[in-house]
């Protein structure tokens, strides 16, 4: 009921993850103001996200929603759904993205989603994986359905912070293994991630499940950083 939600908004105030303002009943994570701010990518570094992946994995489309700019308040919204145990931020945000992805002609042809997993222990540790947030959001606009347990990460790889981008690539070497190849053969498969950077982990990821006979591969991450690494 929604005299219910308000008086639990009164109580209980729900703060815009960016700039920190009460948010209204009607808003959801992000206050109206910006939400229209959102800083969005645009069509010349969607071509840009492409061309991170040109001879080192065969990538369908590849796309990301909103820059993750160094400085930017917005990073703190991504801070939240990743470590901070605000994931539905991210099915909020993809949901959104999904609306004009389907409008592109983007979803055309993918059989199946599939988020980037995290290590067992990474995951234990955070209580979720941020990704299968992402892909909730994608598949509920697509309707196309999410696989899991299809591809594991046999790896706890270090974290990718602070490292140089020759070193992000050879840290992620072999950390995925495909664990039902019988449910990707043959199949497109959308590869979700959080934050876009040099697109090491995402492509090694990829690169697992383009080595089955016959298989696609897109990607999505919710964020792309420009920032030169």
């Amino acid at each position: 009921m929604k005299w219910i939600s308000d008086l639990i908004d009164l109580i209980l105030p729900r703060y815009c993850a960016v700039c920190g303002t009460i948010l209204s009943p009607n808003e959801q994570d992000l206050c109206l103001n910006c939400l229209c701010r959102l800083p969005r990518i645009d069509s010349i570094r969607m071509q840009e996200i492409e061309k991170l992946f040109w001879g080192i994995v065969p990538v369908e489309r590849a796309a990301s929603y909103i820059y993750y700019q160094k400085g930017s308040p917005y990073n703190n919204l991504l801070h939240k759904i990743k470590y901070k145990n605000h994931p539905e931020a991210a099915t909020h945000l993809a949901t959104s993205a999904a609306h004009e992805l389907q409008e592109s002609g983007f979803f055309e042809g993918i059989d199946a989603i599939i988020a980037l997993p995290l290590s067992k222990k990474k995951e234990r540790k955070r209580g979720y994986n941020q990704c299968d947030y992402i892909a909730k959001g994608l598949s509920a606009v697509s309707k196309i359905p999410v696989l899991k347990g299809c591809v594991e990460r046999t790896k706890a790889n270090e974290t990718q912070t602070h490292k140089s981008r020759e070193e992000r690539w050879k840290n992620v070497e072999g950390i995925f293994t495909i664990a039902n190849p019988d449910a990707l053969q043959g199949k497109h498969i959308l590869l979700i991630d959080d934050v876009l950077t040099t697109g090491a982990t995402i492509a090694s990821c990829a690169k697992s499940i383009t080595a089955l006979p016959d298989t696609r591969v897109s990607l999505f991450t919710l964020a792309y950083s420009y920032n030169k690494i």
